[in-house]
């Protein structure tokens, strides 16, 4: 899942990029929570095999799946917060569906790739 999460890391920053030129700050800064889970699934490939050797009892696999949902939990956290300051109803239900739902489901789907290989 290293690739799937560098693509879509470089899609939400190209799509934050073009949406922040065209003038609306608001919407650009509201996508970067989709950014913390891939970013922590990269994160985790580097300093998974260096955090392996501080310990026996887990592994670099276990290493990248802690990185996965501490992001998660990250990820709900922020998305949460930015929910509170949008106004109407129907938008805030929406992004929490939208951002929430597809951090869990991408954090789900890292995790059932990985699940094999422990």
């Amino acid at each position: 899942m290293m690739t799937e999460s560098i693509i879509l890391m470089i899609l939400v920053v190209t799509m934050s990029y073009l949406t922040l030129r065209s003038g609306r700050r608001g919407t650009a800064l509201v996508l970067l929570p989709l950014l913390i889970v891939p970013g922590a699934n990269v994160l985790g490939y580097g300093l998974a095999p260096y955090l392996d050797m501080l310990t026996t009892a887990l592994g670099p696999e276990h290493w990248r799946l802690l990185f996965v949902l501490a992001a998660l939990a990250v990820t709900m956290c922020v998305v949460g917060a930015i929910s509170r300051n949008i106004k109407r109803k129907g938008f805030r239900r929406g992004y929490l569906f939208l951002c929430g739902g597809f951090s869990l489901v991408f954090s789900f789907l890292i995790l059932v790739a990985e699940f094999p290989n422990l």
